[in-house]
């Protein structure tokens, strides 16, 4: 509704000199949608820069040493990097006056931390098992990104704590659900008491990827269902999002929700990989079994269930409005059909129409509130995903040429006709501010 206010106002002052409204309405009215300054926008690109060289940097020296290893003494190779490291962190501490060069110098001396790690256990032949390094490594940062605290610190524990699961599960083949844990309850947290949407969104792009991972070695046929069911959450939180007081949240939420949610939808409405999914589990479908991946199934979809009644048992937070409506059933539509398949009797073509019914509602909608709306964002997202679907439904729906051609010239009336609509109703807008001026 913000990005509406300014064409609500200007039509009050459009309604004011047609003498629909008097002053007093007005003023009403204004006072009613008032608009929120903008607030300077946040320098990220100097602390992400930064931040990217003093990574840089710390590699760099790491491989300084790798390349004069051998000529080194032991004693010296120790000094060098416990010197950079205590350099580093003093440094940060006499420059906390600067807080964007104390955090990268902070950032250097955590990446020297970590060389110092496979420095010492190099020269003591120190046998243990490797990825224990990575827990090291990442426990320093999550403990320095709480006690600075530090977003860039935050990241580099998310990158870190993925490293640690992706060594444990594809080097030893076993599942390491703590990594999973420590990014959920150690990071989440931490991007929410600093309100940091940049940390969010690498926690919400990460998390899934470490629960894929461990997915894999678990069962490896439900790995696509967990990555349905935690779409699914993201999506069902971002409308809780707002009663933490943190709207920013909601657009990392939801633009990772969706971009996760269409992904699956577009792998499973093809033929081949609905039937996979349907039959992975014929012989087994105890949801409520006692294996670990099972759990994991069980307890994220409590979760969506818990999301969703928290969600319709308040008034403000129901869906209310048409397109509100669609994407609701969009979202819940395939995902009874994809656990009732998974769990209950395989449904392969009906979980392929639901998902393809799903996906041309999703670009329809977007393309919708592209146009009205004027979100560039939503009417290009609309757009590509109406052209993926037709790509993908190419050869399995479509075999006549001839219905082939119908259903290019089709897609391609349709976004001549979407662009038209966008630039009428950029048009109007702008009349409409011009003549509240």
């Amino acid at each position: 509704m913000d990005s509406h206010k300014p064409w609500l106002r200007a039509e009050i002052a459009q309604w004011l000199r047609d003498g629909l409204i008097d002053d007093q309405q007005a003023r009403q009215l204004y006072a009613r949608y008032p608009v929120e300054p903008v607030q300077a926008p946040r320098p990220w690109g100097k602390l992400i820069f930064s931040a990217l060289g003093a990574v840089i940097f710390g590699l760099g020296v790491i491989l300084l040493f790798a390349y004069n290893w051998e000529s080194m003494h032991r004693y010296t190779k120790l000094s060098a990097i416990g010197c950079g490291f205590v350099v580093s962190h003093v440094l940060a501490l006499w420059l906390r006056r600067e807080p964007r060069l104390a955090e990268v110098l902070h950032l250097l001396g955590t990446m020297l931390f970590g060389a110092a790690l496979w420095l010492i256990a190099q020269i003591y032949h120190v046998d243990v098992n490797y990825p224990d390094g990575f827990m090291l490594w990442s426990a320093a940062a999550v403990l320095m990104a709480w006690a600075l605290p530090s977003t860039a610190h935050g990241i580099l524990a998310c990158l870190l704590i993925c490293g640690w699961t992706a060594m444990q599960v594809f080097a030893f083949e076993r599942p390491h659900l703590m990594g999973t844990a420590v990014l959920l309850l150690g990071l989440l947290p931490l991007a929410w008491q600093q309100r940091s949407t940049l940390l969010l969104r690498v926690l919400l792009l990460l998390l899934p990827m470490s629960l894929m991972f461990n997915s894999w070695v678990l069962d490896s046929n439900t790995v696509l269902l967990h990555a349905v069911l935690l779409a699914a959450v993201y999506l069902w939180a971002e409308r809780l999002a707002p009663l933490l007081k943190w709207r920013e949240s909601v657009p990392a939420l939801y633009q990772t929700g969706v971009l996760m949610w269409w992904g699956c939808l577009l792998l499973l409405s093809i033929t081949d990989v609905s039937w996979t999914f349907s039959v992975a589990n014929r012989d087994g479908r105890e949801m409520l079994g006692l294996a670990p991946a099972q759990l994991i199934s069980v307890s994220l979809l409590l979760l969506i269930v818990v999301l969703a009644g928290l969600c319709f048992g308040k008034a403000s937070l129901r869906p209310r409005s048409g397109p509100q409506l669609i994407e609701l059933a969009c979202l819940a539509l395939p995902l009874v059909v994809l656990c009732l398949s998974y769990s209950v009797y395989p449904m392969p073509s009906a979980v392929q129409l639901s998902t393809n019914i799903a996906l041309l509602a999703y670009a329809l909608l977007f393309i919708y509130r592209g146009t009205e709306y004027l979100m560039r964002g939503s009417l290009a997202a609309g757009g590509v995903l109406l052209t993926l679907l037709l790509l993908l439904r190419f050869n399995d729906l479509f075999h006549s040429l001839l219905a082939r051609a119908s259903l290019f010239l089709l897609l391609g009336a349709l976004l001549i006709v979407a662009g038209l609509r966008f630039s009428r109703q950029q048009e109007r807008r702008k009349l409409g501010v011009d003549h509240a001026r």
